[in-house]
């Protein structure tokens, strides 16, 4: 059921051009599009001097390099650019992505221990080692130098080695780069001490990892994104074109995060990730075709078994603000993905776990602005019960005895109890500007200089409150005509007559050589129901007033009586306000 949130009810088009509609509701300009073809500054990034310069003395010096990646598409994307650019640069480079399921997350003194057996000079993590304590101790242990790239949350104490990470406590950079986009700004600052030009050509895969680790695509983030998906347009990888089944897709964020996306990360979930990095880094169509066709099918079977995973989770869920869930039956690498999904069906915080002998690994996912880092950190102060836990805010990994799954549980319940709000398990669609004509074809291409879209920048949604004049269905689409003219599809019920409140993505429609612009319904509503209006009511009603019938049932969802004192309420408590309800977004001063 969701809630829209208007960035601004005063932007209609056509009073602005549909392009600066969007821009102006969102607090931006042109110039911060893709005009810009900015580097960041490498060195306002916390620690880079030190670590550029270890890295670049090897290049120099040709000295053995060991790239240490992670298993998702970021960390196999950071590892090929890494890798790729150390060879360029003169080092002999070799890599190594972990198994999640034999090796798990982050380098690990063993790591370490066979780096040295096997005559190495420096170890770059990337992804990954901002927890790295053990393996760093043992690093200086053994005297093999050891340099961390990370983009993930610290804790309360920074690895003793040269880190870069733009969440080091004092950060005053852009804080939300990709692994793939701190391991590229890191080469940048590499080039430049050793006078080469910047490594532009692996902006492709910061583009994929940026997107597909669904990172904020604002700021430095979505020009370093741009870029890539610019480039991708104009030279596509032959293994990402490989996973498209010879269908022609145009490179959108949505591509990348639905199609790509999943194919790359279903490697290190559910098999081997070197099979995407061996597709990422293939050279031919015909060396990338095995890779791809192993990528499908392995896909295929990682969709069925988290279907199955999703379903025993929601018949073992009990209603709690924190569902810890848990099974042998698990793999490893699907929870993240069935903890999402239990995410979206429940509107809980939640986390997934593998029991893998006496250890549980968990994946957890949030919503909301509901921090998982912070629950988990308050956690570990009270229970001490964590083995390892870390990640961001929306997506966290932890793992546990598994004697201690109860304490736990008790725990996050409690603290998701105390901390969750009404409105973070609401459903948001954040409209752009309101539709007072039919935009042109040419306008609604224009909006192609916001992509890639992901999160913090979603694809544009309109409204449009208009009569349905004409109303044609299919098999699976049914096609409103308006009375302004425009058209959309919808798979919600509209009837002929009908006066409708619709929120719209908009795309270009080409038949016959003809363009037309066509809206793809995000929700239709046969009213909406506005919380500036809703307080207007409850005035009106504490006065003795007749108001709205919608109103009033609100007002009992909520317990709110006509006379006497009423206690303070939260309207996203009410099931028809977060059905139908508006609100109008505050804008940050």
């Amino acid at each position: 059921m969701p809630v829209w949130k208007f960035r601004n009810t005063n932007i209609i088009y056509p009073t602005y051009n549909l392009l600066d509609s969007v821009l102006a509701a969102r607090g931006l300009s042109f110039s911060d599009l893709s005009s810009n073809t900015r580097t960041p500054s490498p060195f306002q990034i916390p620690g880079m001097e030190q670590v550029a310069r270890r890295i670049a003395q090897a290049a120099a010096h040709k000295e053995k390099v060991l790239v240490f990646g992670d298993y998702d598409c970021d960390g196999i994307c950071s590892t090929l650019l890494m890798t790729q650019f150390l060879e360029r640069c003169g080092a002999i480079a070799a890599f190594h992505l972990p198994s999640r399921q034999d090796e798990g997350y982050g380098i690990r003194p063993a790591h370490v221990e066979r780096a040295v057996d096997e005559g190495f000079d420096l170890i770059v993590t990337v992804d990954n080692g901002i927890s790295a304590f053990h393996a760093v101790e043992t690093a200086q242990a053994l005297g093999i130098d050891l340099v961390v790239t990370d983009h993930h949350e610290p804790q309360e104490k920074i690895p003793d080695a040269p880190v870069v990470d733009p969440k080091l406590p004092g950060s005053s950079c852009y804080r939300e780069y990709s692994g793939a986009g701190v391991a590229y700004i890191t080469c940048c600052a590499v080039a430049q001490m050793l006078g080469r030009p910047e490594p532009d050509d692996f902006l492709d895969l910061v583009s994929l990892a940026t997107v597909v680790d669904v990172c904020p695509l604002t700021g430095d983030n979505f020009v370093l994104a741009r870029r890539g998906l610019l480039q991708m347009r104009s030279n596509l990888r032959p293994g990402l074109q490989s996973l498209f089944n010879g269908n022609q897709y145009q490179i959108t964020g949505r591509t990348m995060g639905w199609i790509l996306g999943p194919h790359i990360n279903a490697a290190g979930r559910f098999g081997d990730p070197l099979l995407a990095y061996n597709l990422l880094s293939a050279k031919t169509p015909e060396e990338a075709e095995p890779f791809a066709e192993e990528l499908k099918i392995i896909n295929t079977k990682r969709r069925s078994a988290v279907e199955v995973i999703k379903r025993e989770c929601l018949s073992m869920y009990d209603g709690s603000y924190f569902p810890l869930l848990a099974s042998p039956d698990w793999h490893e690498g699907l929870v993240g993905i069935a903890a999402g999904r239990l995410v979206d069906a429940v509107s809980r915080p939640a986390a997934v776990g593998a029991i893998c002998g006496d250890e549980v690994r968990f994946s957890a996912r949030s919503l909301g602005k509901f921090d998982l880092v912070e629950a988990l950190a308050e956690c570990q102060s009270q229970t001490g019960a964590l083995l390892r836990f870390g990640g961001h805010k929306l997506a966290a990994g932890f793992s546990l005895n598994s004697n201690d799954i109860p304490e736990v549980r008790i725990f996050l319940n409690n603290f998701a109890q105390k901390c969750l709000r009404p409105e973070d398990k609401a459903h948001w669609i954040e409209v752009d500007a309101s539709l007072a004509a039919v935009p042109s074809p040419s306008e609604v291409a224009c909006l192609d200089y916001l992509e890639p879209h992901g999160k913090d920048n979603p694809e544009p949604t309109f409204y449009i409150k208009d009569s349905a004049v004409d109303v044609k269905s299919g098999p699976g689409w049914t096609l409103v005509r308006l009375n302004s003219g425009l058209k959309f599809f919808t798979s919600q019920s509209v009837d002929v007559g009908e006066r409708v409140h619709a929120a719209l993505s908009l795309s270009v429609n080409e038949y016959k050589g003809l363009q037309e612009s066509i809206g793809h319904a995000v929700d239709v509503r046969p009213f909406l129901c506005s919380r500036n209006n809703l307080l207007h009511q409850y005035l009106k009603w504490r006065q003795g007033e007749e108001i709205t019938e919608l109103a009033e049932k609100i007002f009992c969802e909520l317990d709110l009586e006509r006379t006497g004192k009423n206690n303070r309420t939260n309207l996203y408590l009410s099931p028809t306000f977060l059905r139908f309800g508006i609100v109008k977004e505050r804008r940050k001063r």
